[in-house]
């Protein structure tokens, strides 16, 4: 059969958003395939037509330098250089479609067309439907690999995290009367893997369904829904996995030059999590141009817990905790702070099942900061940290925005004592004094007599005697540090210890470091050794901890130093136990001259001044005492009948050896040196 060719003058072809549906380009063109579908049954040759555009705009797509044809078969072909979305600004560039009309009717005014699609890859199938007042179409595309998306141009740079997965999808047109078009787009995601190239976001296996549906005019402005029911997620210290339950969301986007705003959002997995809000961004590029509004947040424990708090807070150490409880919150920031807000917590309890660290039970609060009419309170039925119960307690806190603050001191009775909290203040992420992501904890508190038997047992401490009192001046804890004010000052072994420059970083993180000076004067010498079982040594002694630093927990440099202090006259008695264990520690040989008949007589000797220093470095002591030459160090200057002086011969001392030999004594057993 001879066809003819029909080729169309290249033009601009516009439609103005509200013209009347009697002429658009998609149903010009479903119109003429109509006809090459129907032309066996008019009995009459169908020419073959080709048309080519400049430009081709309907509604908010425009499509440049176009070539269409149309053949006698049915099938047809659709090619663009240049497609734009106008709102919100998407580009693509060389689309090409072709497609089967395969099947169709006219009758009663209806016109039914079925058929085809193809481009690159991906096929899909169609209907078109139009009555007197309505028109629907359909686009239908089956599970497509979406692996293949990398090859499509015009995808952004993350297409290429793509790793697995398929695709359905289904985009529907309708219309009814003079009503605004309506645009459904319904996307069914399965076995969905990506990875990121930094590791921070990243998918396996997961499964979603999504619908989008907005009107053709306000389509920059759609309703989004859907779930997620399987596979896993990861989104920077956010990790689901999804096989424990779905979770459904909802939202309203709108985006213009200005910004986006969120209209209202939710999520919910009916469980552990019901959310509902609005947000908005500004294009301003100002750091605080978002703002949020929290109406409704519920978290029911353990599940909030295990399926979203868990994987963040364990960078604190703060996973495998046992957590029971609700919580409800609703709150609004704007401008980078936080403006009002209403929290209530109800019989929460948090228990450090894994390491044992601390428990809080029966946890109760209702605070709503901003509103200084309201009476915020919290209380708590059973408080422990480590072995310490610090039983119940109730506070009444104040209610600035974005800050937490004790209005009156709080006294708990503990360890015999008392410990007065004079100051406790929190400021939220977002609050008007917060620079950074982290709360802001600061703390004022004094120890009043505590029982320093029970403390030790409590910390499985070597058993000490006595009290302990001290106030630390202030304490805060900023992006991850805590910091101490001042010094803190223990009264202890009737002597005082002041800790300065108190510093810790990632207290509850993976190796935790420590920074402090310590110093101490005129400590009881004789209370000091009888508690680690040195052996009894009278008088006092002064020293100091300097550019202490620990790492989990462990020292790995420091300089140290305790001698007798200058203000002590005469001398002062050393049992035979504490001679053998100073002598063994130094190196030295007085353990030699201890075991001559003479020396046997005698349980206790005297001393007119001892000291034993350490510089630590690269797990090597360096060793000082009291003074030194070439060969030795003194570490006790003996007096009296008979004269011990002991003496170390050992510069440098391996500090792990050291240190463990520091452990025997303090048990009671004997001491031996490697020469």
């Amino acid at each position: 059969m001879c066809h003819e060719v029909l080729t169309l003058p290249r033009n601009s072809i516009a439609q103005d958003q509200r013209r009347a549906k009697s002429f658009t380009f998609a149903r010009w063109l479903f119109a003429v395939a109509f006809l090459a579908m129907i032309q066996d049954t008019l009995a009459a040759p169908f020419p073959e037509l080709r048309f080519s555009a400049e430009t081709i705009e309907h509604e908010k797509i425009v499509l440049q330098d176009v070539q269409g044809q149309l053949l006698a078969d049915g099938g047809f072909r659709l090619a663009a250089h240049h497609a734009v979305m106008v709102d919100p600004g998407f580009e693509f560039a060389d689309i090409s479609i072709e497609g089967t009309v395969a099947d169709g009717f006219l009758q009663d005014g209806q016109v039914v067309l079925k058929g085809d699609i193809r481009s690159g890859v991906y096929t899909a199938s169609f209907e078109y439907i139009q009555r007197p007042d309505e028109v629907f179409a359909v686009l239908k595309a089956g599970s497509q690999d979406l692996v293949a998306l990398k090859s499509l141009p015009g995808l952004p740079p993350q297409a290429d995290w793509l790793s697995g997965g398929h695709l359905g999808a289904e985009l529907s047109y309708s219309q009814t009367g003079d009503a605004e078009p309506e645009l459904v787009l319904r996307l069914d995601v399965s076995g969905l893997g990506f990875d990121s190239s930094d590791g921070r976001f990243a998918a396996e296996g997961l499964t979603s369904k999504v619908e989008i549906s907005a009107s053709l005019s306000e389509w920059s402005a759609p309703a989004v829904k859907g779930s997620i029911s399987g596979g896993e997620l990861l989104v920077d210290d956010f990790y689901r996995n999804f096989a424990g339950g779905d979770l459904d969301f909802v939202f309203k986007p709108a985006w213009n030059d200005s910004g986006i705003q969120i209209r209202s959002f939710g999520f919910t997995d009916r469980h552990s999590l019901d959310v509902e809000g609005r947000a908005g961004w500004d294009f301003s590029g100002a750091p605080d141009s978002w703002r949020l509004e929290i109406n409704r947040l519920d978290l029911q424990f353990p599940g909030a817990y295990e399926r979203y708090l868990e994987p963040m807070v364990a960078a604190w150490t703060l996973d495998g905790l046992g957590v029971t409880g609700q919580l409800s919150w609703s709150g609004q920031w704007s401008e980078g702070e936080f403006r009002s807000g209403d929290l209530g917590i109800t019989d929460l309890s948090i228990v450090d099942i894994r390491r044992n660290r601390f428990a809080f039970t029966g946890l109760e609060a209702r605070m709503r900061p901003g509103d200084y009419t309201f009476n915020s309170n919290l209380s708590w039925r059973g408080l422990l940290m480590g072995r310490i119960n610090l039983g119940p307690g109730e506070l009444a806190l104040d209610s600035e925005p974005g800050k937490f603050a004790i209005l009156h001191p709080l006294v708990l009775d503990v360890l015999g004592g008392r410990v007065v909290l004079n100051e406790l203040a929190v400021l939220l992420p977002g609050g008007s004094q917060n620079g950074n992501d982290d709360p802001d904890i600061r703390l004022r508190m004094d120890l009043e007599d505590l029982d320093m038997e029970q403390l030790t047992v409590a910390f499985d401490w070597p058993l000490f005697a006595g009290k302990i009192s001290g106030h630390i001046p202030g304490v805060s804890f900023d992006d991850g540090v805590l910091d101490v004010e001042g010094k803190i000052l223990v009264n202890v072994f009737d002597g005082t210890l002041s800790l300065a420059d108190l510093r810790v970083e990632r207290l509850f993180g993976v190796l935790p470091s420590l920074a402090a000076n310590v110093e101490a004067v005129n400590l009881d010498l004789e209370q000091l050794t009888r508690t680690f079982s040195f052996g009894q040594i009278s008088g006092r002694i002064d020293g100091y901890i300097r550019d202490l630093r620990m790492l989990d927990w462990k020292p790995v440099a420091f300089d140290a130093w305790f001698g007798t202090p200058a203000s002590q006259k005469g001398t002062k008695d050393i049992s035979r136990k504490a001679v053998n264990h100073l002598t063994t520690l130094g190196g030295g040989g007085a353990t030699t001259a201890l075991t001559s008949p003479v020396m046997k007589l005698f349980n206790n000797f005297s001393y007119k001044t001892l000291g034993l220093g350490c510089r630590m470095q690269n797990n090597v002591c360096e060793i000082r005492g009291v003074s030194e030459d070439e060969g030795s160090v003194l570490l006790m200057e003996g007096a009296g009948v008979p004269k011990i002086t002991i003496r170390a011969f050992n510069h440098r001392v391996d500090w792990p050896q050291l240190l463990a030999q520091l452990v025997a004594a303090s048990e009671g057993e004997s001491v031996k040196i490697d020469h």
